[in-house]
């Protein structure tokens, strides 16, 4: 393995800055419009939008230029609709994240694989955890208040309840991002981490953080994640994610056409009462109003839908600032075409990547999972992890070099795809010591 450079370094403290930025969003936003200085809160996607941007230009391929073209083609949609040109670069920015997880290098994916990097994703763990303790014995400052950015009234953390219980927030910005930054950091370390008592320890208190967040999605996503890491192999894993992608497809339409046909409405379950609004009302309202005036087709472009709509207003006279489904996001966004292709790839990536990295397909069953009832490209935390999730992936695709290996002057190139191998077979050794540890200690 090449030995990392100053330039991947600073990428994995950049990546780990942006995942402390969302643990702590709600507090920074806080003490930074305290002093006056509230744009601060946007450096670590300033740094982000830099890097990308740099990567562009150094290496630049032609698949950056297609999907650049794809953009802009989808822009003049969003222009046609009437969508202000600040929405659509507010769509980029808000994107940012998983674009600058993208451009990770092997040896970055190496370090963030490291010890240092788990130590500081363990201390952001304990900050989450911490943060919903000291939330659920006190009401936090900053809840319930907001800040002008750009002549914006930004929200610096949101205040929301379920029936007469509060969201708990701890140090985020909103329940929702705090339970699955939650669900994201504690996939993270229980796949990388072989002592059965901080498993043990962790999974404790993760399930008492994300109970406090009343948040249901990350606790459903995490408990179906704990249960496929002790009891499945690599390969039915991969199985479970192509599962987990057709359910978040099809639940929506299911919920359309239920309703269409047998005009059901909402009944009085308040335990699952944001879920049951999900399914009689959010996906069905939303699928009819891209239907009218046949907008399901090409969506309504990038920033005419999600948190953009919602500081950039446009008059489609149904909801457009959430989907609380990923899938239906990216047709709202994209329309159907767009969101075919997304899924078409997301889709073709599963079968080509081989089941070695056991670490990046929990990850990912966790983030398909949470995206079959959350926007999570709504959320900073399940973009980077998305992205990184998405690059380690890819990094497992086989690639032929029978033929290099065969020709003159590529025998170094095959002795680094040996090393990549030899790598690869040695982390998930260490995911299979962790996931036998704390099979063990459950039985």
């Amino acid at each position: 393995m090449n030995r990392a450079s100053l330039e991947d370094r600073l990428w994995v403290v950049t990546f780990i800055v942006a995942v402390a930025s969302d643990v702590l969003s709600g507090v920074i936003r806080y003490f930074t419009s305290m002093i006056g200085a509230a744009p601060a809160t946007y450096l670590p996607k300033v740094l982000m939008l830099a890097w990308v941007l740099l990567i562009l230009i150094k290496r630049p391929k032609a698949s950056h230029a297609l999907i650049a073209l794809y953009l802009l083609a989808q822009s003049f949609v969003s222009l046609s609709h009437g969508v202000a040109l600040e929405a659509v670069g507010f769509w980029v920015w808000t994107v940012m994240p998983m674009l600058f997880a993208l451009t990770a290098s092997p040896q970055a994916l190496e370090l963030l694989n490291g010890g240092a990097a788990r130590a500081a994703f363990l201390v952001l763990a304990a900050l989450c955890f911490a943060g919903l303790l000291l939330n659920s014995f006190s009401p936090m400052p900053w809840v319930g208040q907001s800040v002008s950015v750009g002549g914006h009234n930004v929200s610096v953390a949101t205040s929301s309840y379920v029936g007469v219980a509060s969201r708990l927030t701890g140090f985020g910005r909103d329940s929702a991002s705090t339970g699955l930054m939650v669900g994201l950091l504690t996939t993270w370390l229980l796949t990388r981490t072989r002592s059965k008592l901080l498993q043990c320890a962790l999974l404790g208190c993760a399930g008492a953080a994300v109970y406090a967040t009343t948040n249901k999605t990350a606790p459903v996503a995490l408990a179906l994640v704990v249960g496929a890491h002790c009891l499945l192999s690599t390969s039915t894993v991969r199985r479970a994610c192509l599962w987990a992608a057709g359910v978040a497809v099809g639940l929506p339409i299911a919920t359309f056409v239920a309703t269409s046909a047998l005009n059901l409405a909402g009944g009085g379950y308040v335990m699952l009462a944001s879920f049951q609004d999900r399914m009689w009302n959010t996906w069905p309202l939303l699928i009819e109003g891209l239907l009218k005036d046949n907008r399901i087709w090409l969506g309504l472009g990038p920033g005419g839908f999600g948190s953009a709509a919602t500081y950039y207003e446009s008059a489609f006279g149904f909801n457009v600032a959430y989907a609380d489904n990923t899938v239906l996001y990216a047709v709202a966004s994209f329309g159907f075409f767009g969101a075919l292709v997304l899924v078409w790839a997301l889709v073709r990536l599963m079968l080509r990547a081989e089941p070695t990295d056991r670490a990046s397909w929990m990850m990912l069953l966790y983030l398909l999972f949470a995206c079959a009832s959350t926007d999570i490209c709504e959320s900073i935390g399940c973009l980077l992890f998305l992205g990184i999730t998405i690059r380690q992936l890819r990094e497992s695709v086989p690639e032929t070099y029978g033929q290099l290996s065969r020709m003159p002057g590529h025998t170094g190139a095959h002795g680094a795809v040996d090393e990549r191998i030899a790598e690869r077979h040695h982390h998930d050794a260490l995911l299979q010591v962790s996931r036998g540890a704390f099979g063990r200690h459950l039985t």
